[in-house]
């Protein structure tokens, strides 16, 4: 056994702000979901310890890369013990992690940050009853204030293993007990089995990577065949719930706070979904309307800039089979992105996080549960939706906080339903040219409200659906510490939602788009018999999308729009105006006549709205899916919406 000790939590629980304190180093601190994807390692100020800071997680539930970082580290790296730190004022959340730990190591320090904030809220944690509940040594901690410290470095030499244990049903011990004993003699620990019980195929993957050893036996392959994997991990969730709930509910005691004016709102079930379409309602009206400057600005600067880069390829004599696709392909595909996708994105995201950490948003959706049960998915599922206004990318990194796989990968599927920053300025220029007055900015805002509710009762009545079908089970409990209601700071706040998420966002839109800008150059400029890749394929999909009320330029936008949303309008465009090159949209060109003018009607505009909203989702997200759950669910992330879209439409050009 060497001298490494594993530190280990939830995020935002103040992990690496208690390594830096103990390494006296300088680790990057955030507040956003997964921020520590590499393990930072270092020696331990006057200690002969090096302290190891795994990812914060939820669960180890092996979905993201996160989570099979810190779970394979906990199972087969070396180390002495671990240290694991938990945010007293979220105790029954931080607890769960804390009792699917125990179940692979007994040698903890358990760790309780921010006992300073718990008395601000008289909020009274018994800590010798937990302590005697876990058998568990519990260092009271807040790294702030630098209290805490050193108990933890008096307490690394002692001994510090808990013998506390939990049992499940004695079905699931005895497929359990029965599991280990077909597992090899090296690898029968009981949480190895509990992985294997749950279909844990990336444990196993690792397994043979690492050892060369295939842990599923014939006889055991056999066995699992007769096991329901997801009922398995449902009972598992359930308990772990239960549980945590029933251990933080022994040694809290909490004074029951006077119920404001604000919270005889957001408690109110009519009221706070009122309240969720206001405050929604407000981010798309302020979002239109002053995402507009920027985005003209951008678009002159880089047209400016698109006029420079072409004079100076001509003085240079540069071939025109170099410059044109790297100017009119590459070029103008990743500034429109920028120019349309950027300022938005900013905007909302600066809003929506300011909703969020004024403690408003986490009440609405912790009152949304009941829909959510209606719909048999997870409460948290209405804060991923949220997020998916935003970008959808974003918000299936953000599902990690749903602990159960089943109602996590019901979040994931169906989170492309919500449209994000964009598909949005495609949905508002529709809205303006066929529905409303371009003027109207508040008429354009309640009718992107209208398809946007429409959108998110889609993506519930899906969940529904897969819940029946694909993904059967129940759904998970809904623990959401409320925060209480606070001033921020606007700098904060700009930093966590410019850095973290919007330019973050914004450097994989561009990554993907930059393929996409050769591919759609070469579509439209190579002849084949007088004609080009683009034109013989839109004609080749003509016929699919008369039957869905579109055309096949408009199907074609949308394949070819796979990198980023933002492109599918000025695909479309192209394709109308039969250039070889996507244009930075003048104000000279009449974009409604010449819609107009090639068999478009308001039934068609409403079609391609609906379709944007039930299609695949865009390469940046699918490759986050890909990255967080894996190529399978990958797939079905693409066919549910695509499919989805694809009846409605049949089903709705029937009847008009």
């Amino acid at each position: 056994m060497n001298n490494n000790i594993l530190l280990c939590g939830n995020p935002n629980v103040g992990k690496s702000s208690l390594f830096n304190a103990l390494t006296h180093s300088h680790e990057h601190t955030g507040n956003w979901t997964g921020k520590t994807v590499e393990l930072a390692k270092k020696k331990i100020k006057k200690s002969k310890y090096t302290m190891i800071d795994l990812p914060g997680i939820y669960s180890l539930s092996s979905l993201s890369d996160e989570e099979k970082i810190t779970k394979n580290t906990l199972l087969f790296d070396d180390y002495e013990k671990i240290i694991y730190v938990c945010d007293a004022s979220s105790l029954e959340k931080n607890l769960n992690l804390l009792l699917q730990i125990l179940q692979i190591n007994r040698n903890i320090i358990l760790c309780i940050n921010m006992i300073d904030e718990v008395e601000e809220k008289e909020i009274k944690i018994d800590y010798d009853k937990l302590e005697n509940i876990l058998n568990i040594k519990i260092v009271k901690c807040s790294t702030k204030n630098k209290i805490g410290i050193n108990e933890i470095l008096d307490i690394m030499d002692k001994d510090t293993y808990s013998d506390y244990s939990f049992y499940y049903s004695d079905e699931l011990e005895n497929k359990i007990k029965e599991v280990e004993s077909l597992l090899p003699k090296y690898f029968n620990s009981r949480f190895i089995a509990i992985k294997v019980l749950e279909n844990d195929t990336s444990l196993v993957d690792y397994i043979y990577e690492r050892y060369g050893i295939n842990i599923i036996s014939k006889e055991l392959s056999h066995y699992l065949r007769g096991v329901n994997s997801e009922l398995i991990s449902d009972e598992i969730s359930i308990k772990l719930n239960n549980l945590s709930k029933e251990i933080s509910n022994s040694v809290l005691t909490i004074k029951e706070k006077e119920i404001t004016k604000l919270d005889k709102i957001f408690s109110n079930k009519v009221y706070c979904i009122l309240s969720l379409c206001l405050i929604m309602f407000g981010i798309f009206l302020i979002t239109i309307v002053l995402a507009n400057y920027p985005s003209d600005l951008l678009s002159k600067l880089f047209s400016s800039l698109e006029n420079t880069l072409y004079n100076f390829m001509l003085n240079i004599h540069m071939p025109k089979l170099i410059y044109e696709p790297l100017l009119f392909g590459i070029y103008r595909i990743v500034t429109y992105i920028i120019s349309v996708m950027f300022p938005p994105l900013v905007i909302f995201f600066f809003l929506f996080t300011y909703a969020e950490e004024t403690g408003i948003l986490p009440r609405i959706a912790f009152n949304l549960d009941g829909i959510c049960k209606c719909s048999n998915c997870h409460g948290k599922q209405s804060l991923t939706m949220c997020s998916g206004f935003g970008c959808n990318a974003c918000a299936i990194v953000g599902s990690r906080i749903i602990d159960s796989k089943r109602d996590r990968l019901l979040a994931i599927i169906t989170n492309s339903f919500i449209p994000c920053n964009g598909r949005f300025p495609m949905i508002i220029a529709l809205i303006s040219m066929f529905f409303v007055n371009s003027s109207n900015k508040l008429l354009i805002s309640f009718y992107l409200m209208l398809f946007v509710l429409f959108a998110i009762t889609i993506s519930f009545l899906t969940s529904f659906i897969l819940s029946k079908t694909l993904l059967k089970g129940y759904s998970g409990f809904f623990v959401l510490e409320l925060p209480d209601y606070k001033k921020v700071k606007l700098t904060k706040i700009f930093k966590n939602s410019f850095i973290y998420k919007s330019l973050s966002i914004l450097k994989k839109a561009i990554l993907v788009s930059i393929p996409a800008g050769l591919i759609i150059w070469l579509m439209t400029n190579i002849k084949i018999n007088n004609t080009t890749p683009f034109y013989i394929l839109s004609n080749i999909l003509e016929p699919f999308g008369k039957i869905l009320g579109v055309d096949g330029i408009i199907l074609l936008s949308f394949l070819l729009g796979f990198p980023a949303n933002e492109i599918v309008l000025p695909i479309m465009i192209m394709g109308y105006l039969n250039t070889s090159n996507i244009s930075l949209l003048s104000e000279s060109i009449n974009i409604r006549n010449l819609f107009l003018n090639n068999g478009w009607t308001v039934i068609t505009a409403m079609n391609v709205i609906l379709f944007s909203i039930m299609h695949f989702p865009c390469g940046t997200t699918l490759l986050t899916i890909k990255k967080e759950v894996g190529t399978k669910w990958m797939i079905y992330s693409l066919l549910v919406p695509l499919l989805t879209g694809i009846m409605f439409l049949l089903i709705l050009n029937i009847f008009l």
